[in-house]
């Protein structure tokens, strides 16, 4: 089916909302289509099937995600408000996501799962990058193994999708992710980094976050 990449980016745009919503496993080509208000047909003649549509979705969401990253830290004014804005906007991410997205991944669309995981790789590649600019900057400290560090983050947010197995109850997707973040950011901190984070928090951070990580 013939389309503009302006329409073809738009549509894309709505299934990653529906996938969001209501996770993967739950969504048929049938809901989709009817969501979209087309027809079955219509949306085979795009999508050869909902794996590829997954996969069209996951790599789309994945490159803008770096353009978007790009763009944060070409206007910020350092590494650790660059990290915070791109915290933020992953923060209101996971507002809406639905818990049940992240196990889908995992168990029921194993066959899209290394296209995922190797996404995640490149975002903490460039996570990685970001630490080593952070020292350069002066906000984040020298003498911290970042490798490893990236490496127990990307294990942490691993962990978010087994929250129910992990974690008490009554503990939130975000009480943990702003612990993740906020915490990191506060051990790698200078104190040039601290003072910079703690005016941004006052800034950036919804006052709801801030209170979760204070009372821990």
């Amino acid at each position: 089916m013939n389309q503009s990449k302006e329409d073809y980016n738009r549509l894309l745009d709505r299934i990653t909302k529906l996938m969001i919503d209501k996770g993967l496993k739950s969504l048929t080509m049938d809901s989709v289509a009817a969501s979209l208000g087309m027809s079955k047909r219509t949306l085979y003649e795009i999508f050869d099937s909902k794996q590829q549509m997954f996969q069209e979705v996951l790599v789309y969401e994945h490159d803008r995600h770096i353009r978007r990253c790009t763009d944060i830290f070409r206007t910020s004014e350092n590494t650790m408000e660059a990290m915070l804005r791109i915290y933020i906007g992953q923060r209101n991410l996971m507002t809406k996501v639905n818990p049940s997205f992240f196990r889908d991944m995992d168990n029921a669309f194993s066959e899209i799962k290394d296209l995922y995981e190797n996404a995640e790789e490149d975002r903490h590649r460039k996570f990685l990058d970001m630490f080593n600019l952070g020292v350069k900057d002066g906000v984040f400290r020298e003498d911290v193994n970042y490798t490893v560090t990236s490496k127990i983050f990307k294990i942490q947010m691993e962990s978010l999708k087994r929250m129910e197995e992990l974690f008490p109850p009554g503990l939130t997707l975000l009480d943990v992710y702003d612990n993740i973040i906020i915490g990191l950011l506060r051990s790698i901190a200078t104190p040039k980094g601290m003072e910079i984070l703690d005016k941004l928090t006052a800034t950036f951070v919804p006052n709801s976050a801030l209170k979760c990580i204070n009372e821990k």
